[in-house]
């Protein structure tokens, strides 16, 4: 149980007859000559659909096979150039690439289950493939195609092959595109869980109008099915099951923003006639800070139990509400001027987390009042207190 993988070759190959070359410009004289000639007039064409139109238009004949390719892969319908427009489970098959993993679970898909019933004369009959019913996921229609001797002689040989194909596709726009991840289930009724099949390395699976159907050739070989002793059939039943998951980007998206020291973190706010103002509560005007915008607000005769002690100063996250986010980290400090040294003393520090229930943190007591109007010309020269806020480091997040 675990991943398969192999490395894969270095030479090129043939879609149609798996012979390997040295390069692609020899494995293209091949295919012209050996696959894309016209068997009436010899002259050798790019395509197997150019070969078929070719014939068709100059003599009148109709080409459905494309000559000398193995079984499974005599379509003209498939546009093959070198190795342009293999399919990628055909790719995977001929270098051993695929990486697929298998491991166990106890719960049962979420998106779909597909039980089958006599297995073992499906098993003998003529069905080739087998499409489920539709089933929705992600706003889409799946289905699963069911091949119950392999999705052909080389790939599938062996084997019982799964597909998840997307359906009612006439109703998708011009263009469509749907990226998807998936896994497989296969019911064990012994252990009573599920085998768990799925690219080992989740690769993104893509579906659109060339490509509607993607899967694994070799989902579950034969005798591993039929072996009783590994319990996948009950009374010759057998349960298999689907999960798709819609990788569709959603337009959201955040980035975290860590500014230390901002060259405009720096507000000095001056309050003239500071002892004529009757507020309670003083509001500075809004100064921006990478833009973030912030506040000052001041209390002259405190706050709570700071009331006529001390002048309290805080500091607010004005734009919270804009920024679309939890919290808000800043480092700061809140000082005054000594307007007779003209030095910022009394600095006081915070490391805060604002939130939209805390967008304001500071100080209560700031200074008491006493050492304010005891020292006028040092605080209060000409009626103007100073003060400054200084911002040193901000974390936030913004939509991107």
């Amino acid at each position: 149980m675990g991943m398969e993988k192999k490395k894969r070759a270095a030479k090129v190959f043939c879609y149609y007859c798996e012979r390997e070359f040295e390069n692609e410009k020899i494995l293209v004289q091949h295919q012209e000559a050996k696959h894309f000639k016209c068997h009436v007039c010899n002259q050798k064409l790019s395509t197997a659909s150019g070969m078929a139109i070719h014939v068709l238009q100059v003599h009148e004949e109709a080409v459905s096979k494309v000559p000398n390719a193995i079984p499974g892969r005599e379509s003209t319908e498939i546009e093959i150039f070198g190795m342009q427009g293999i399919p990628d489970d055909i790719l995977a098959a001929h270098y051993g690439e695929q990486a697929i993993s298998r491991t166990l679970r106890s719960f049962p898909p979420v998106d779909y289950l597909f039980k089958v019933e006599s297995v073992s004369v499906l098993l003998n009959t003529r069905i080739e493939k087998y499409e489920s019913r539709s089933f929705e996921v992600g706003g889409y229609k799946w289905r699963l195609c069911l091949y119950p001797n392999g999705i052909n002689k080389s790939e599938g040989k062996g084997h019982v092959s799964l597909y998840l194909e997307i359906s009612d596709t006439e109703n998708l726009p011009l263009g469509w595109e749907v990226t998807a991840n998936f896994k497989f289930f296969v019911f064990n009724h012994i252990h009573e869980n599920y085998l768990t099949v799925q690219d080992a390395d989740e690769k993104a699976s893509h579906f659109n109008v060339i490509k509607t159907r993607r899967g694994i050739a070799q989902f579950l070989s034969l005798d591993e099915l039929k072996d009783p002793c590994n319990g996948y059939l009950m009374d010759d039943c057998c349960i298999f099951g689907a999960e798709v998951f819609i990788m569709k980007y959603s337009g959201k998206g955040e980035c975290l923003s860590v500014i230390k020291d901002p060259a405009d973190g720096t507000f000095t706010w001056e309050i003239e006639n500071f002892s004529q103002r009757n507020e309670q509560t003083i509001y500075s005007e809004t100064f921006t800070v990478k833009e973030v915008k912030w506040n000052l607000i001041l209390q002259p005769r405190g706050k709570q139990k700071a009331k006529n002690k001390s002048l309290s100063l805080f500091l607010e996250l004005a734009s919270f509400g804009t920024l679309h986010q939890r919290k808000f980290y800043a480092e700061f400090e809140l000082s005054i001027k000594d307007q007779k040294s003209s030095a910022y003393i009394k600095p006081s520090h915070a490391h805060i987390w604002f939130s939209d229930s805390n967008d304001v943190w500071g100080f209560p007591n700031f200074i008491s009042l006493s050492d304010l109007h005891d020292k006028p010309d040092d605080f209060l020269l000409n009626d103007t207190l100073i003060v400054q806020a200084k911002i040193t480091l901000m974390i936030y997040s913004r939509n991107i």
